[in-house]
């Protein structure tokens, strides 16, 4: 509870939780309570009901207080109990007070000739089921002592023989038999509850156990089920979903309360008709199938290929109680697969582009050398002077195109080293800086944090691709605008890594405020020979992407068009090198 404004607030502690089993054992003392007024209510009625004269206020007075001190002594003894009294203290006090208030009965209903005598075998019986053997032998000692000092005392004449005249008196035989059965009855009674106590509290603990060890059962099931990489649906014989795991409903995007306990029909529609068909050939028809492949359209309009099993459920003769349905989002196998062909794809138009490209520099060096002889000794001039500087330009374009094909379609060894990616960030934009693309109107940003990201990296290589990078970003700036460079650790995955990563990944950013790339364009950018770019050859980032996932990293990009483009290359971090110290001789 919070206090009233103005002053500090101040938490009320909660209330702790009773253990189970002692939670059922005040249950079972509440019991013994309740019982105990409705019994004393109904022995006082019945002892004005076997009076032999009507109802009087001044013969009848005992049993009204009778019941009064019993509604009293309940509502203690429930208050004792709620304020968290000892149990077993609370029980024996309650066990002595019944015995004094069956000696109370009896001495206004004709003592030890009284009927309600037997009442006294009441307390070493509860005795006995609550506080064991020996609280049964307890109190049947009290009810023992009780009906033995009565009869002791009316044969001394110190009680009247007949209170009240509520009861015949028996005859002396008759009382002394009732003495020598009762007071070993009492004791037998009270082994009796004590007996069953045992028996109770041993059944009660083999209960508990079976509870604990079906609980154990149920929570080791359900966490496999729930931590399970692949769905899992269970569906019943008549069609309700019963099961349906956390990965379900992150594959599908359906969570699991839209989906437990309505029929399969109702919840796989739009989008989901192939899923739905595959459970219903199981389901209706008998028929199991492994390792079907369906396509689902959930409702963020994306299309998840799944990989699905399913198999019957089958009670103990036979009869179908359901459905099990397995599956995996099949996402990532594809798009490794579409890699792979893609990746054999490419090397064999590099092995080609390699053979190509070797046949025409033969041819142009030979070109390109004679060009130059012929401008060295020939005058020419005017139009012959442009035409053989066109072919001089085209001539080393062209050498530079093949270079880059040379260097795609053959992939240099990687000399990998601890690199410092802020180093290496920093050394990549002075060369940017110094390229004719960086003008006092386009400026290249960085600012480094100062702590040190560590990658495992060719250096020369990756310097290769940073640089690409970043003038490329330049010459995507018409006019004026920004580059900013940032280097950073990141946890989460990228497009291309799946799932987020426990270990932490270095992050080179590359923003620019240039024209941005046009949405159809974006899945191309890293095919070779694509490009958007006046003279561009395409190979840039296709060489870039290759030298960064032949590093264990990947390339990828965002862009909007007006806004600008992020390039973000994702590096697994590497160990911080061990420091060498120089020792003098």
């Amino acid at each position: 509870m919070w206090s009233p404004a103005g002053t500090k607030p101040r938490r009320v502690p909660p209330v702790p939780a009773l253990p189970e089993r002692e939670r059922r054992q005040r249950e079972a003392v509440n019991a013994v309570i309740f019982g105990r007024v409705a019994l004393i209510t109904l022995v006082a009625t019945m002892a004005v009901a076997f009076s032999d004269t009507g109802l009087s206020l001044t013969r009848h007075y005992p049993f009204g207080f009778l019941i009064l001190l019993s509604g009293g002594l309940g509502f203690a003894y429930t208050r004792a109990v709620r304020s968290g009294a000892d149990v077993n203290a609370l029980l024996t006090t309650q066990f002595l007070v019944d015995v004094a208030m069956i000696s109370y009965l009896l001495l206004f209903t004709g003592g030890t000739s009284s009927q309600f005598a037997p009442l006294f075998l009441l307390a070493p019986l509860m005795g006995g089921i609550f506080l064991h053997v020996r609280g049964g032998l307890l109190f049947a000692g009290a009810a023992a002592l009780a009906y033995t000092a009565f009869y002791a005392s009316e044969r001394a004449g110190m009680i009247p023989p007949m209170a009240y005249g509520l009861t015949e008196r028996l005859s002396d035989v008759a009382l002394k038999l009732r003495l020598i059965l009762y007071v070993p009855l009492f004791f037998i009674v009270g082994a009796i509850g004590g007996a069953i106590g045992r028996s109770l509290r041993e059944g009660d603990q083999a209960l508990n156990e079976a509870r604990a060890q079906l609980n154990r059962a149920l929570f080791d099931t359900e966490t496999i089920l729930e931590n399970l990489s692949s769905g899992l649906a269970t569906i019943d014989a008549g069609g309700l979903v019963r099961h349906w795991n956390r990965s379900a409903s992150e594959i599908l995007g359906i969570p699991a309360g839209a989906v437990r306990g309505r029929h399969y029909v109702e919840v796989f529609r739009e989008g989901f008709e192939a899923f739905a068909s595959r459970l219903r050939e199981t389901l209706e028809q008998g028929v199991e199938g492994t390792r079907y492949e369906v396509t689902v359209r959930t409702a963020d309009g994306r299309a998840v290929a799944l990989g699905m099993s399913t198999s019957l459920l089958l009670g103990s003769s036979g009869e179908r109680r359901g459905m099990i349905a397995l599956f995996q989002d099949l996402s990532e196998v594809k798009a490794l697969e579409e890699k792979v062909r893609r990746g054999e794809t490419l090397v064999a138009i590099g092995q080609l582009s390699a053979g190509i490209a070797h046949e025409i520099r033969n041819c142009l060096n030979p070109i390109a050398g004679s060009v130059e002889v012929l401008q060295r000794e020939l005058q020419v001039e005017g139009e012959n002077a442009r035409l053989l500087d066109l072919i001089v330009r085209e001539s080393e374009r062209l050498d530079r195109f093949i270079k880059e094909l040379l260097d795609y379609a053959r992939e240099r060894p990687l000399r990998t080293e601890a690199v410092d990616a802020t180093t290496l960030a920093g050394e990549s934009v002075e060369l940017a800086r110094r390229h004719p693309s960086a003008t006092s109107a386009k400026r290249v940003a960085f600012e480094p944090s100062g702590a040190k990201v560590w990658i495992q990296a060719d250096l020369d290589q990756m310097k290769q691709v940073l640089t690409n990078l970043l003038i490329n970003a330049l010459e995507a700036i018409e006019e004026e605008g920004t580059v900013s460079v940032a280097v950073r650790q990141d946890r989460r995955a990228s497009n291309g890594w799946g799932r987020p990563q426990t270990a932490p990944r270095a992050v080179l950013e590359i923003v620019d405020t240039g024209a941005g790339i046009q949405p159809e364009d974006l899945e191309h950018v890293f095919d070779p020979f694509f490009s958007t770019k006046q003279g561009g050859t395409g190979l840039g980032l296709a060489i870039a992407s290759r030298i960064v996932e032949r590093h264990g990293g990947h390339l990828e990009v965002e862009s909007r068009v007006g806004v600008g483009t992020t390039m973000r290359l994702w590096l697994p971090q590497a160990e911080r090198p061990a420091r060498t110290v120089a020792h003098a001789a």
